[in-house]
């Protein structure tokens, strides 16, 4: 072997130790936070990292706090007005001989809202028809991406949903539409009443797609 391969040999062997050290030495600053420059740029993407989730979890349980609202607590209240109003016909028709000529038209106006309004509560309680017989007997690590499939499919849904009900109630605007009772009620209000629940419902559905990925990061717990 001829001194000059000898000599390379021993110069690239020093670079591969310096090399090295220079690694272990930057790991060893950061980690003893020694090093102000590289302490700060680890510290910064932390915050903004947290900062990040800490925006997100306030998105979510804004939402999440308006569905519990509008499409749970308030059509709770609504339940009960329906219950209280069907009391009142029936005892002003069968006893009073008097019905009361509004309840059928205010009757059907309390079903749309809690149909449609609704629709997010329910979705978020779980409370919709789903089939389980394929799902059950599957590992949870397949369900995931099934169950993020299935999420975005039904937010597609409520798009046309939405864009529907919007021209509904563009046209009603347009044409001045009423009610064919005598309160002449202006079809917008009932109609917006639908617009408002399939918005909730793409919000609430948004909220369940962001904990789909949340969960399926995170492959050692159960959602």
């Amino acid at each position: 072997m001829s001194l000059c391969s000898v000599l390379l040999k021993l110069i690239r062997r020093r670079r591969t130790i310096n090399l090295q050290y220079s690694i272990e030495n930057i790991q060893s600053l950061r980690d003893s936070e020694s090093n102000p420059i590289l302490f700060l740029c680890h510290k910064m993407n932390e915050i903004n990292h947290h900062v990040k989730k800490n925006a997100l979890e306030k998105v979510i349980n804004i939402i999440e706090k308006m569905t519990d609202l509008l499409s749970g607590r308030l059509q709770a209240v609504i339940i009960f007005l329906l219950m209280a109003k069907l009391l009142i016909e029936v005892l002003t028709r069968y006893v009073l001989q008097s019905p009361l000529s509004i309840a059928e038209e205010m009757g059907g106006y309390f079903l749309v809202s809690i149909t449609f309004i609704g629709l997010a509560y329910t979705w978020k309680e779980k409370g919709h028809v789903r089939v389980t017989l394929l799902i059950s007997r599957l590992p949870e690590k397949a369900v995931r991406p099934i169950r993020f499939i299935t999420l975005l499919l039904a937010t597609a849904f409520t798009l046309p949903l939405i864009k529907a009900c919007y021209d509904l109630l563009t046209d009603s605007l347009l044409f001045e539409s009423r009610s064919g009772s005598w309160l002449r009620t202006p079809l917008v209000y009932p109609q917006s009443i639908m617009l408002i629940g399939a918005v909730l419902l793409f919000l609430q559905l948004m909220v369940e797609i962001i904990k789909a990925l949340i969960a399926m990061k995170k492959p050692g717990e159960n959602h």
